[in-house]
This record gives C-alpha cells, sequence and structure tokens, in this order.
C-alpha cells in the first residue's frame, strides 16, 4: 500500500494520452501534411508514411464506418491478401493501391476542413436560412442553386447545414417533422439534386481529378470545362422539372405560408468572393509550381478554413486552437473519414483488382464484339448506375470501365467523351443511389427514409434524367 500511494500521485500528473477518435484525427492531419510535402516539394519518400497511415486506420475504420463502407474495408483487406499469394508483383501493386487511397482520403479530408468553418459563419447561415423560408416553388429552385453553390466549398457539409435549418425551421412553422410534410420532401429532394451537379466539374470534387488523371494527354483544366457544361445541363433539367413538382403540390394545397427572410446580399457577396478567392489561388498555385490542382488544394483549403475561423473569431489564436480546431480535429475529421471509408476503400481496390482480373481478355472480348460507340457506352453507365444502386463506388467502377474500354480510338471514341460520360454517371450515381454518402447525409438530416427520399420521390426525375442521358450519349457518339 505505500508503495501504491506513492505511485499513483506519479501517474496522475502524466498528460492524458488521447482517446482513438483522437488519434485517428492526428494521423489525417499528418496524411495531409505528407502529401502536400510530396506533391509540392516532390519528395518521393514522403510516399512511406503516408502509407503507415493508411494501415494505421484500418481498424478504426472497420469498428467505426457505416455498414456498407465496413464490408467495404473488410473486402480490401481480403483481396489485399488474394493479392499476396496470386501476384508475383504484389508489394508494387499493394504499394500503389495504398497510395491511390492516401491521395483520396487527405483530398476529401482538406476539403472537409472548410465545414468547421462554414458551420461557425454567420452568413453561410443566413444563406441557408433563406433558402429554406421562401415559398414553395421559390424555396425548392432556390435550395437547389443554393446547395449547389455551397457545395462548391462545403462538399457534403451543404447538406448538412441545409438540412439541419430546414429541420429547425419546419418544426417551427409546422405541426409535424419536417420529413413528413411536402416542403420537408421537396426541400430534400432539392437539396440532393442541386448537390450532385458539382461533383462534374468542382475543383474541390474527386471526379475530374480522378477521372482526368487516368488518361495521360487529358488535362484536368479541359476536364472541369466539359464538366461545367454538364453541370448547367443538369441544374437546367432539374429546375425545370423541381419547379414543375412543386407548382403540382400548390395546385393541390395543403401547405403553409412562411414569412420570408429578406435576401441577405452582403452574405451572398462575402460567400462568392470567398470562393472565388479559394478557386483563383489553386488555379495560379498549381500552373506557377507545375503541381496538380488537387495538390493545390491540400494546402489553400486547410489553411483559408484556419483563416476564416480566425477571422469570424476576431483573430484569437488560442480560442482557434481550443476551440474550432480541437473539434476539427478530433471529432468531425475522423467522423467523416468513417463516413468516407466505402470512396477510399473502392480507390484501394480499383488497382488491385485491375491486376487481379484478366483485363486485357476482358478488353479483348468487348473489342471483338463490335459494339457500336452507342451500345458501348450506353452500357457502360448504365452498369455504373446500376451497381452504385447496391452500393458499388464510381470510383472503383470506373476505373474498371476504362480499363475494360481500351484504347478509346478503337470505338472511334476520344478519352475526353468517355470522361463526360463516366462524370455524369458518377455524378448522378450520388442523388439516385441509397447508399451513397449524399443520399445518406440528405434523409439523417431531414429525418426522412432514405428509400423513399431516392426511389420514390426523385423516383420520376432519375427515370426522366436517365432516359435523357441516353439520349445524350447517342448524340455524343
Amino acid at each position: 500500500m505505500p508503495a501504491t500511494a506513492h505511485v499513483m500521485p506519479f501517474f496522475r500528473r502524466l498528460p492524458k494520452l488521447p482517446n482513438w477518435s483522437a488519434l485517428v484525427g492526428i494521423l489525417l492531419i499528418c496524411l495531409i501534411i505528407f502529401q502536400a510535402i510530396q506533391s509540392w516539394c516532390r519528395v518521393e519518400w514522403m510516399q512511406f508514411p503516408s502509407l503507415i497511415i493508411m494501415v494505421a486506420m484500418v481498424p478504426y475504420l472497420i469498428l467505426h464506418g457505416s455498414k456498407v463502407g465496413k464490408v467495404f474495408v473488410v473486402l480490401s483487406i481480403i483481396i489485399a491478401l488474394v493479392a499476396l499469394f496470386r501476384l508475383s508483383n504484389a508489394p508494387e501493386v499493394l504499394a500503389t493501391a495504398l497510395l491511390r487511397a492516401a491521395f483520396f482520403q487527405a483530398f476529401l479530408t482538406a476539403v472537409f476542413t472548410l465545414q468547421e468553418a462554414a458551420n461557425r459563419s454567420t452568413d453561410i447561415n443566413r444563406v441557408g436560412l433563406y433558402l429554406i423560408s421562401q415559398p414553395l416553388r421559390k424555396q425548392s429552385i432556390l435550395t437547389l442553386l443554393g446547395t449547389n453553390l455551397m457545395a462548391l466549398m462545403m462538399n457534403m457539409g451543404s447538406l448538412v447545414i441545409i438540412g439541419a435549418l430546414a429541420r429547425d425551421r419546419m418544426k417551427n412553422d409546422e405541426t409535424r417533422g419536417a420529413g413528413t410534410t411536402e416542403r420537408g420532401w421537396m426541400t430534400a429532394v432539392a437539396a440532393i439534386r442541386g448537390f450532385s451537379p458539382s461533383a462534374t466539374w468542382s475543383p474541390l470534387a474527386l471526379p475530374p481529378v480522378f477521372l482526368s488523371s487516368l488518361y495521360i494527354d487529358l488535362s484536368l483544366g479541359h476536364t472541369m470545362q466539359v464538366g461545367f457544361v454538364i453541370s448547367l445541363i443538369i441544374l437546367t433539367v432539374s429546375c425545370l422539372f423541381t419547379y414543375l413538382e412543386a407548382s403540382l403540390i400548390l395546385r393541390r394545397g395543403g401547405v403553409p405560408y412562411v414569412d420570408a427572410v429578406p435576401f441577405p446580399s452582403h452574405s451572398i457577396l462575402k460567400i462568392l468572393l470567398l470562393l472565388t478567392g479559394i478557386f483563383t489561388s489553386i488555379y495560379f498555385i498549381a500552373h506557377g509550381l507545375d503541381i496538380s490542382t488537387s495538390a493545390a488544394a491540400f494546402v489553400i483549403i486547410p489553411v483559408t478554413s484556419c483563416l476564416w475561423i480566425l477571422l469570424g473569431r476576431g483573430y484569437n489564436i488560442s480560442g482557434l486552437i481550443n476551440g474550432p480546431m480541437k473539434n476539427m480535429v478530433f471529432r468531425q475529421l475522423p467522423t467523416q473519414a468513417a463516413g468516407t471509408s466505402v470512396i477510399v476503400s473502392a480507390a484501394f481496390l480499383g488497382p488491385v483488382l485491375v491486376e487481379l482480373l484478366p483485363m486485357d481478355q476482358i478488353a479483348q472480348a468487348v473489342l471483338n464484339m463490335h459494339l457500336t460507340a452507342f451500345t458501348l457506352m450506353a452500357l457502360v453507365f448504365i452498369t455504373i448506375m446500376g451497381l452504385a444502386m447496391i452500393g458499388l463506388s464510381p470510383v472503383l467502377t470506373t476505373t474498371l470501365a476504362i480499363a475494360v474500354i481500351g484504347d478509346p480510338t478503337n470505338f472511334g471514341l476520344s478519352p475526353i467523351t468517355i470522361v463526360a460520360i463516366l462524370l455524369t454517371a458518377w455524378a448522378l450515381a450520388a442523388q439516385f443511389s441509397p447508399y451513397t454518402g449524399t443520399a445518406t447525409i440528405a434523409s439523417r438530416m431531414f429525418e426522412v427514409s432514405v428509400e423513399r427520399l431516392v426511389l420514390v420521390r426523385n423516383g420520376p426525375f432519375m427515370i426522366l434524367t436517365l432516359i435523357l442521358v441516353l439520349f445524350g450519349i447517342f448524340c455524343m457518339t
């Protein structure tokens, strides 16, 4: 007892070790730093700590990921073990796959740092409240366009903040929950329709960065230009359909009147200036240092997030570190890493499956079928959409699709045509699959059934859009 009495106070004075989530948050910040140094300074040995971090995060993802995420993480482990026994160059293949997963994880983490700043921004809250407080038709269109604008800098955080504001507002204005009213359903549907098109061209979205990297001669700038046109087309169709849908609801009656919030011109101007500053900085730094846009984003976005929070807190550095930074690193980022484990796992699986599967024979078999360009790309599009409906991420399916297509000139196609179709499939899968992060977050924030939101309330729009896309593929090919 005397010995114990002397030992215990000593251990009580030791600094408390961070919990598992906090350690994962620290690892994620380190991953961004290592990826940035590797990309900006071209220090190749920085790849090694990135590999260690990705392996160290696996137990956390298995325990804290979503149900589908856990399946993908376990599947990745199984496929990795198969590769060790089947492939003679297994170490190189697995290292390449892990580095690709590390890039995805670092990019997503960098983008998600903006959410902490946006969640604390009074300007974002004013804009969000304005969007969800208008008459039904106007609210639906503004929510669609506003979510798209917010998605450019907040990614899935735009769904979180719009959902939170809409849920609180509608519970105050109406007797039922937000998800049980026509206004609630229309707001939820408009939010997911507005969010998905941003994935086709935003420099903060993975699809253009990832797909443009699969073809050596295809630049990210060209991909983003095509993606911007695709986004405008999807948004136009979405607005027209949403306006018609809201008009039919109003004709049936039963939608309560709400008091509209005045137009927050000053807040919108500041948000537009912030977006312009982010995109301009990424563009000029990427071209000035001859690095990729994603590599520039690794540094620009987290720095912007910290400056944004610091400005909002009156330049209180101590308050920044002890408040928002701790919440971001120790709570928010680990939770988001668990939520994006499907995408990261799919990024890992792609290169490994390409090596394990007889892709050359499959590509030759497809070539021997003498398919027309339209038939081939229509099948690719439908397959990607169908597999997304059962939880397979486009990160994986687009990788396999490009491997199966092989040389696009064999079918009279150009790389940008293929990428344009894959971008469209990726964007639409985000809102048409009940297993994507988009649908999951929207259903949780608006307190609605994810299956009913995606397949019932958004079902007619899905059918119309798929028909229009197939017609577009016919015209392109």
